[in-house]
């Protein structure tokens, strides 16, 4: 929604895309995407989807890493910088919350090292462009050796792919991540010495002995552009998607 009031600058509103924790468990997630007439969404350009691996050496079950707003066990079991993330991060996606502020909400991701989702062989900005207001979206991470994580859309699947760079970071960060791009884990993805700028720069590290899992932690949020001159980036709340086990590479 776009108020004007005389003497007053414009004030631009993209709604938050709503609560689907219904239809989440271990594997997978169900995002009914907001319409293109949902409040704000004339200065609709795209969602995008913000995420961060840890490392671990406990198997957790996922499943019910949606619950609640404070510290968890679980998540704390699964690396304490997940909990600290997921609490840092909490104030911006209560809905409730009438202070929260999103205009610089790309570099608050930033800051705590997330990074946008890519997609192999499809720019996630067309795929989730226009095209996908009102749409249903499906992420799935098989727990199978091998099969690697997708994002459905529009009766058309596309495989997760790992970010090689962050613009919003001063100076930008380009790196290569080991040992491909893929969302599957492998010695090469958990090894600490790979933890640099240079390689896994989207990757928590995890002093623990043992450490053998990845897990990913997902937001999404919708992306517009201002009407001002000149034009400004503007943002939804972000809603927290969940918390996933990456399956190992066959």
């Amino acid at each position: 929604m776009c108020l004007l009031s005389c003497g007053l600058e414009e004030f631009y509103f993209l709604d938050y895309i709503y609560d689907f924790r219904n239809e989440y468990n271990d594997t997978n997630a169900v995002i009914y995407l907001p319409p293109r007439d949902a409040e704000g969404y004339t200065y609709f350009n795209n969602f995008i989807i913000f995420y961060r691996l840890y490392l671990s050496d406990k198997l957790v079950n996922t499943g019910r890493l949606l619950e609640g707003s404070g510290t968890n066990n679980d998540r704390i079991a699964i690396n304490t910088t997940l909990n600290s993330d997921y609490n840092g991060l909490f104030s911006l996606t209560d809905i409730t919350s009438t202070s929260a502020s999103t205009s610089n909400l790309e570099n608050t991701f930033s800051n705590r090292r997330f990074f946008l989702l890519t997609l192999e062989d499809a720019d996630i900005n067309n795929v989730l462009g226009d095209g996908a207001l009102g749409q249903r979206l499906d992420i799935a991470f098989p727990p199978n050796p091998g099969s690697r994580p997708t994002l459905t859309i529009n009766e058309s699947s596309y495989v997760l792919w790992r970010a090689v760079e962050n613009r919003n970071l001063n100076p930008p960060l380009n790196f290569r991540p080991q040992p491909s791009r893929d969302f599957l884990n492998h010695p090469d993805l958990y090894n600490i010495a790979n933890i640099t700028d240079a390689l896994n720069a989207d990757v928590v590290t995890n002093t623990a002995e043992g450490v053998q899992y990845t897990y990913i932690s997902m937001y999404i949020a919708a992306r517009g552009t201002s009407l001002d001159m000149p034009p400004r980036t503007i943002y939804s709340q972000p809603t927290f998607i969940g918390i996933f086990r990456l399956a190992n590479r066959s």
